[in-house]
């Protein structure tokens, strides 16, 4: 079952420059600063106690230049990604296998109009 909405990218021409906004101007705490390889970093903040938080992405890495300031990827959370995986494959949803990177595991689901969700655990 889905739990919370997890995580909303903005993308941004300046990571730094946006993680000082957000966490010095407004008030935001770093919940997350990793490396994700290739796209570069998962930077992730939020106001104090909140459930969601924004992904500072870098635009270029994730090669969406044209979408700086227009951006809203949604990550939905769940108790077990996994258990999640079998139950949408045996109701026959097509679903990627579960993906384990350095910041959590998760699944990629599309929805009938092409709509695509990350959902973590």
């Amino acid at each position: 079952m889905i739990t919370k909405v997890n995580t909303v990218a903005l993308y941004v021409n300046d990571q730094e420059a946006s993680r000082k906004f957000y966490v010095d101007v407004l008030g935001f705490e770093v919940r997350t600063d990793a490396q994700m390889g290739e796209m570069g970093r998962w930077l992730e903040v939020a106001p104090p106690g909140a459930q969601t938080a924004f992904v500072i992405s870098d635009a270029k890495g994730f090669g969406k230049q044209d979408r700086v300031g227009d951006s809203a990827d949604i990550t939905l959370t769940c108790d077990d990604v996994y258990a999640l995986h079998q139950s949408l494959a045996a109701q026959g949803i097509s679903v990627p296998e579960p993906e384990k990177q350095d910041w959590g595991t998760f699944l990629r689901v599309t929805d009938p109009d092409g709509h695509t969700f990350v959902i973590s655990s």
